[in-house]
């Protein structure tokens, strides 16, 4: 492994994994299909706009939506941004954490995970630190060909975000520059930097593992 140390210190840390650069593989059977998790969101997101007694109309005005947007989410029949989600959530006056299930045993076997999405367009989720843990948190994240965080750079709190890439290749864009990682690859950076990532193959599946320092959902 290299350190790429062309960039300055307030930059993005990253480690180049020897012989990088490999093709990804294709994607495999038995995969969670991100429509079923988009269809699990919408769903949660309609039972708590109910439960407050919101209109659609309202809460698109205070995210800064269209209430057609909004429908549609609820229906699964689209996903939204990291962005967009974060701004409904706020809308609905709850936390982005509240539409997914979190691991409750320090334990969580590969067979026990629940899908989830913190948004995104064909990306799936899954949390493999329990509920409890403030520390740091890790996110698995399997991206289909052509899946992304958000159109747009975003940021988010915390003090540390590392990014692992497991398998096929992670597009990072920052605001001055775009970074390819391969499978082995890791870049460490500041959650506050304003950023977004995405799944630029047409073929393969990309796997990423997220550490978060301390937890952010």
């Amino acid at each position: 492994m290299s350190l790429d140390n062309s960039k300055p210190a307030s930059g993005p840390a990253i480690v180049r994994a020897s012989g990088s650069g490999q093709p990804g593989t294709r994607e495999s059977d038995g995969e969670d299909d991100p429509r079923d998790v988009v269809t699990s969101i919408g769903r949660r997101l309609r039972a708590t706009r109910q439960e407050r007694g919101l209109t659609l109309q309202q809460v698109a005005q205070s995210a800064g939506l269209t209430s057609a947007f909004i429908s549609q989410l609820e229906r699964g029949e689209t996903s939204a941004s990291v962005t967009s989600l974060v701004k409904i959530a706020a809308a609905l006056g709850i936390r982005v954490t509240s539409l997914f299930e979190k691991p409750t045993s320090m334990l969580v076997r590969r067979g026990d995970r629940v899908p989830t999405m913190l948004g995104g367009e064909h990306v799936v989720d899954y949390l493999l630190t329990p509920a409890e843990e403030k520390r740091a948190q890790v996110i698995e994240t399997h991206l289909a060909p052509g899946g992304y965080a958000d159109k747009e750079l975003f940021t988010r709190r915390g003090d540390l975000l590392i990014c692992i890439v497991q398998s096929g290749v992670l597009e990072f864009r920052l605001q001055d520059e775009t970074i390819l990682l391969h499978a082995g690859d890791a870049m460490t950076l500041d959650p506050k930097i304003p950023h977004t990532w995405s799944n630029p193959s047409k073929r393969a599946r990309t796997v990423v593992l997220w550490v978060d320092v301390p937890a952010e959902y």
